[in-house]
């Protein structure tokens, strides 16, 4: 009961924020369809799932794969470039680009895969355009956050320090990431 009224507070206030007092006189139909997923993500947990490492990927790339094992995996990419990564960090960071596919490694072994094409799905098989449904029914619910009109669901795995997140307009996957914490 908590947890409901607590998300019901929040979308309130998001609505009132982005949307202004009218929304909560005519809602909007993309607001109402953000809040049925909501209500629905909340029915079939209440914890967030702690993601296995070995679930981490996308198009058949895993996180910490070498760059060769993802190239043989995807064949020849449209781009492929490599830069320094800047003093922070050091070291160079090799970006391969694909239709609708990014990945990115770092010092030889791939962090980050990003995808909004349909063609490539994660090692679970969800992909660009399911439904919100489908992501929760197999990975439980996802901690989230609603920013212009973007639900972002994210899965993570403390162990590693990486995370599956999954950005959803209306009830529809739109793009896929997988790699470090998102700010």
């Amino acid at each position: 009961m908590f947890v409901t009224t607590a998300v019901a507070g929040i979308t309130i206030n998001l609505a009132i924020s982005s949307l202004g007092f009218a929304a909560l006189v005519r809602p909007l139909p993309a607001m109402n369809q953000t809040v049925a997923t909501l209500e629905r993500m909340l029915r079939a947990t209440q914890k967030p799932a702690a993601l296995n490492y070995s679930r981490l990927g996308i198009g058949g790339v895993r996180l910490g794969m070498s760059v060769e094992e993802a190239k043989r995996k995807l064949g020849k990419p449209q781009r492929d470039e490599t830069k320094p990564a800047g003093a922070a960090i050091g070291g160079k960071i090799r970006t391969l680009s694909y239709s609708g596919l990014t990945v990115a490694a770092w010092e030889g072994k791939v962090y980050l895969i990003s995808t909004t094409n349909p063609k490539f799905q994660t090692i679970d098989g969800v992909k660009v355009g399911d439904n919100s449904q489908k992501v929760v029914e197999i990975y439980g619910y996802g901690s989230q956050s609603v920013q212009g009109g973007v639900t972002r669901l994210t899965y993570s795995n403390d162990e590693k320090a990486s995370n599956l997140i999954w950005e959803i307009k209306g009830s529809r996957v739109q793009k896929i990431i997988v790699g470090p914490p998102l700010n």
